[in-house]
């Protein structure tokens, strides 16, 4: 009982710094508005998580896609089983300013240790096109970045963290 409510203090305090970012976001130009945004509502680029000595797996998700559900708790595990290595995960949400708060608890739910951030749904499908020159189709939706930012593949659907930690060896065995 205790560690629920001490769990419970703990979300309330961040959903209240989230809660202030996202009025301070709100009085930014819109012109100047950033295309993401954390969990605490900093402006945050994409690039920031690109590196020259590790892939990137980008999970393009919502808080109201089932298979996103069902998908976060693997991602999640290869991230942490990956972290001393050299794949990292990101999280992309599409639900916007409006749906941060559940886009938020949707990732505490299921307890994801990888890092998040959060688009208006145009923002994402306009980021997608400009990496891939596709149509953004739907949630999940996976993107992996080679060391040195190099998109090397896409996905729709649900990927299995072990395709994906056999992609990257196989890739690294080429390389």
């Amino acid at each position: 009982m205790r560690k629920e409510i001490f769990r419970l203090r703990q979300t309330l305090g961040r959903v209240l710094v989230a809660f202030i970012a996202l009025l301070a976001i709100g009085k930014i130009n819109a012109s100047s508005e950033p295309r993401f945004v954390d969990f605490d509502g900093q402006p945050t680029a994409i690039d920031s998580f690109l590196s020259a000595d590790r892939w990137l797996v980008v999970m393009i998700w919502s808080h109201t896609c089932v298979i996103c559900a069902r998908e976060m708790a693997g991602q999640s595990q290869m991230h942490e089983r990956n972290q001393s290595k050299s794949i990292s995960v990101l999280g992309i949400s599409l639900d916007g300013r409006e749906g941060l708060f559940e886009a938020w608890a949707f990732a505490e739910e299921r307890e994801v240790r990888f890092p998040n951030l959060v688009g208006e749904p145009h923002a994402v499908a306009e980021f997608f096109k400009e990496q891939t020159g596709r149509q953004l189709q739907g949630t999940p939706t996976f993107m992996i970045y080679s060391p040195g930012g190099i998109l090397t593949a896409v996905q729709v659907g649900p990927v299995p963290p072990a395709a994906i930690e056999a992609f990257v060896a196989r890739q690294n065995k080429q390389g």
